[in-house]
Order: C-alpha cells, then sequence, then structure tokens
C-alpha cells in the first residue's frame, strides 16, 4: 500500500504532458527496396518474438515482387516501464470524463487494476482492460509515423504480420491513382486495403460505434455510420476496426501524430484514428489485403511465451 502511495504522490508531481514521442522506437537499416509504385516506403510491423509471423507475411508477398521493411515492433510486455505507462496515459483532471479505466502499478506485478469509473486526479489511466501488448502495438503504429514523416514520404503502407493477400497488391497502386481522381490528390488521409475486419468465423464486422475518451470529444460523434460510395472499387467511411494494412498519406500521419501526441494514449489505436479530427478514411470494396481472422495475437497475453 505504501509503494502505491509513493507511486501516485510521484504521478501527480511529475509533468502533466511529458512526451510520448521519446518513447518511439526507431526504424534501422532501411534501404531503397521497400517501395512500390505510388508507395513511397512499405513497413511490416513484427515482434521480435515472431519470426515465423513475419515469415509467413513474407511467404505472402514474395510471388509479387513486393519487399517490405520489417519494423521491429514495440514488445509492451517486455519493453514497456510503468515510469513510460505513466507518460504514455491519460492523466485524469477535474472537468475530464469519468470513463471506465485501467491503470498500472509496480506492487501489482503488471497486472490491471482497474476503476469503474476512473476517480483519482493526477494518475494515469487507460482504456478499461488495455494491455501491455495493446499499449506496444499503438506505439508501434506512431514509431512507424514518426519515422515516415521525418523521412518526407508522402504515402506509405503500413501492414502487420498477419496479413492474408487476396488480390494481386499492385492494384493498390492503381486504387491511389483512382482516389486521387476520386476526390483529389490531398483531400484523403487513409486507404485500408479490405472492405473491413473480420471475425474468427470469417463474417465482416463493421464499426457500431465510437469510443469515449476522458479528455477529448468528437464534434460528431456520429462520424462512425459514415458510409459514401465513391465508385464500383472505393467507398469513404467514418470508423472501422483494424490497423493490419492501412495506406496512409502525409496528412494523414501528421494528424495522427498530432492527436496522439496532444491528448496522449488512452484506447486501442484502431479506436483512436476515428476520433482524429479531420481524419478522411477511405476503403476498398473488394478485399486486396486482409488479414488471417485465426492468426495468433500477442496483444491480450504475450502468447509468444507458450510456442
Amino acid at each position: 500500500m505504501l509503494t502505491r502511495i509513493i507511486f501516485l504522490l510521484c504521478l501527480c508531481f511529475s509533468p502533466l504532458f511529458a512526451g510520448i514521442e521519446q518513447y518511439f522506437k526507431k526504424a534501422e537499416g532501411k534501404s531503397s527496396v521497400h517501395r512500390m509504385r505510388n508507395i513511397d516506403f512499405i513497413y511490416l510491423i513484427n515482434l521480435d518474438q515472431r519470426p515465423e509471423k513475419y515469415e509467413q507475411s513474407i511467404q505472402e508477398l514474395a510471388p509479387y515482387g513486393i519487399i517490405p521493411y520489417r519494423f521491429s515492433a514495440v514488445n509492451g510486455w517486455e519493453e514497456l516501464t510503468y515510469e513510460a505507462l505513466n507518460d504514455l496515459g491519460v492523466k485524469y483532471q477535474r472537468g475530464m470524463r469519468a470513463t471506465k479505466g485501467t491503470s498500472y502499478f509496480p506492487e501489482d506485478n503488471g497486472q490491471p487494476q482497474h476503476s469503474l469509473p476512473m476517480q483519482n486526479y493526477g494518475q494515469t489511466y487507460f482504456a478499461h482492460c488495455l494491455s501491455w501488448g495493446a499499449i506496444g502495438c499503438c506505439m508501434s503504429h506512431l514509431s512507424v509515423l514518426q519515422d515516415a514523416y521525418h523521412a518526407g514520404y508522402e504515402t506509405i503502407w503500413v501492414i502487420e504480420d498477419d496479413i492474408q493477400i487476396i488480390r494481386d497488391p499492385h492494384t493498390l497502386s492503381n486504387l491511389i491513382d483512382q482516389l486521387d481522381r476520386a476526390v483529389g490528390k490531398g483531400r484523403w488521409d487513409i486507404l485500408y486495403t479490405d472492405r473491413d475486419t473480420k471475425n474468427k468465423e470469417g463474417n465482416y464486422v463493421p464499426c457500431r460505434a465510437l469510443a469515449q475518451r476522458p479528455n477529448f470529444t468528437p464534434r460528431d460523434p456520429q462520424i462512425y455510420k459514415l458510409q459514401k460510395r465513391i465508385n464500383s472499387d472505393l467507398r469513404q467511411i467514418g470508423a472501422r476496426y483494424g490497423t493490419y494494412s492501412m495506406i496512409i498519406r502525409r496528412s494523414g500521419m501528421k494528424k495522427i501524430l498530432d492527436f496522439l501526441k496532444t491528448y496522449h494514449l488512452f484506447l486501442p489505436i484502431d479506436l483512436e484514428i476515428p476520433l482524429v479530427p479531420g481524419i478522411r478514411q477511405f476503403t476498398v470494396t473488394q478485399d486486396v489485403v486482409s488479414t488471417w481472422h485465426n492468426a495468433a495475437t500477442d496483444n491480450g497475453n504475450p502468447n509468444y511465451l507458450n510456442k
């Protein structure tokens, strides 16, 4: 109990908005081969502990001559400290919405402590049940976006290590041309390479609501309902689940980075993106690159330990 009191006092007197970018991971050993037409760079996010998933992803892409850059994912279970979590999450303050929250304290040996609702001012919270692994996943994506933005890329393709190729991925280059012509080259931020995420049965799972943050309310809380047909190949959306294959423009990189640097991490990354002000999201109408719906995941638990 004394340890928790000391830890909470440290939270209260620590900087209110310590920068999350100090915990971004560097991309090392990049080369010019990780690209294709209309895409400046291709990132494949992969945990060091999951070489088999990396190999499977490479085998999926190899027939098409596509060579992604392997980004060593942030392993939240092993690489993030309590001090890091304190800086990354949302410090609860007066005037914030009291949503369900989860905190982590040293004496609890990494186990989450849930608050229904949040109630301790100055304490760092994440969304209810957000795990170390999910926080690491979010940091992996942000690290990639920061690297791409610093590198000056205009368009990147970010994929996770559980992709499934449905059609020739080079189709994406043509779809980017289509989207540029249909809405304007500077008027879209993200293009998802499948229609929607899938459940374990392989059925599409549409997003039915926006998740809540304690420190931010979207201007249009009904934006998730947006479903606008652009043409037979493309549609505009307000929200969706899954970040396993996304084409992101420079404008989208900046919007996502600015939002989370300002408001800090709270939700899983796919639930944060729809809240980003002005984010313009699109999907294909027929899957090009999707995900293995039964792929192993380490977000909820470090399941790689049981391989």
